[in-house]
């Protein structure tokens, strides 16, 4: 299969990237080597063309968007006066902690190209420098190619070898797709393998994200309990799990033998949740319970990997009435449950199963920490 549609990474694939700055102004900018010859070679073929890109100079008030707009109606009237026609660039301007769903790992922008080129995602190929072009895409369903420009050669090191296909430069990855390379090679590659380095980059980030407010949420915790106050947890599905696991490592124990915690997951009694959901419809399973059994002081693990989810964010809405701390788990986003919540934990990913993982990271951290607490306490509370 040849591919339809190639979307683009912007600096360090088209444009040199300006030594230790953004590219602020259009003078600013210089073609990678090769770059147009290859923009005009996929155009020629007939192959749609996007770019996506992430510009945070904006949100970080570096560059106005006026001056983003001359950078790109540069880019675009030099590609098309070498033959090459961009259909439309996506970018996102936001600032890398406003937690928005299209800044690249996010797939949000390699979504909007998708539906604006009218091509699927498996005749797309997504081309860029970074670690995080290479999980936009998977996270998307396209196929990603690397190339050693700009940023890409200290990502192909951090990169087993042949999890991605990686060339060159873009003129190179033109002639491998229009030659149907990249489609033969992509298909080598094992989905096991892409699910673990997909898993070990979130990972990676979240270590580096997460530490401050698993302390905090540790503190809180512990707190609650000297309080001779109790920690509940609610979720769905996999979240569900998720909040069971932890209230089975506090009840029971995660390594240390120490005094059972008290906590308590609200998704383990299917005949009180099937007989709230019968009589008051499923939105109020976990409010309910937290109405009966929550009291002042009390702390609830609120868990939801797009921080959406009706009825866990009831349970929050009713445990802040009755003056619960509320701790949100969720995906990078945090939807409408981070706002309700006192400490957010928000897992740097927008993918379900990566949010999930560190999700279950993150109650071991927490299990861990309560057992040496509570071991160096003594066994207290």
């Amino acid at each position: 299969m040849i591919f339809r549609h190639v979307i683009v990474d912007r600096d360090g694939v088209l444009n040199r990237e300006a030594a230790g700055r953004y590219i602020t102004r259009a003078a600013d900018w210089r073609w990678e080597d090769g770059a147009l010859d290859a923009l005009a070679s996929l155009s020629r073929a007939g192959v749609r063309l996007s770019v996506a890109t992430n510009q945070s100079g904006v949100g970080r008030g570096l560059m106005s968007p006026e001056a983003l707009t001359q950078v790109h109606d540069r880019m675009l009237s030099e590609a098309a006066a070498a033959g090459a026609n961009i259909d439309a660039v996506f970018v996102c301007d936001h600032a890398p902690d406003s937690g928005c769903a299209c800044r690249k790992p996010a797939p949000g922008l390699i979504h909007s190209a998708i539906r604006a080129a009218s091509v699927g995602a498996a005749q797309t190929l997504l081309v860029g420098d970074d670690l995080r072009d290479v999980e936009a895409a998977w996270s998307a369903g396209v196929v990603p190619a690397l190339v050693r420009t700009g940023k890409g050669r200290d990502a192909e090191a951090r990169l087993p070898r042949g999890v991605v296909a990686v060339y060159d430069d873009l003129r190179a990855v033109a002639e491998a797709a229009l030659g149907d390379a990249i489609a033969a090679e992509s298909a080598t590659i094992h989905a096991v393998q892409r699910t673990f380095v997909a898993h070990g980059l979130v990972v990676e980030r979240a270590a580096a994200q997460l530490g401050g407010v698993l302390e905090r949420l540790v503190a809180a915790m512990w707190q609650c309990l000297l309080r001779g106050n109790k920690i509940l947890a609610c979720g769905n599905g996999g979240s569900a799990a998720d909040a069971q696991h932890l209230v089975a490592e506090l009840v029971g124990r995660f390594g240390a033998s120490r005094r059972a915690l008290a906590a308590l997951a609200l998704s383990a009694d299917p005949a009180t949740i099937t007989a709230i959901a019968n009589d008051y419809g499923y939105e109020r399973v976990f409010a309910r319970q937290v109405e009966a059994l929550a009291r002042p002081g009390d702390l609830l693990l609120a868990v939801s990997t797009s921080g959406n989810s009706g009825n866990v964010l009831a349970a929050a809405r009713q445990a802040r009435e009755l003056g619960c701390t509320v701790v949100a788990f969720t995906g990078a986003d945090g939807g409408q449950l981070a706002p309700l919540a006192d400490l957010w934990v928000a897992a740097p990913s927008s993918v379900v199963a990566r949010i999930q993982e560190v999700h279950g990271l993150c109650v071991h951290v927490v299990a861990e920490a309560l057992d040496r607490l509570a071991s160096a306490a003594g066994g207290a509370p």
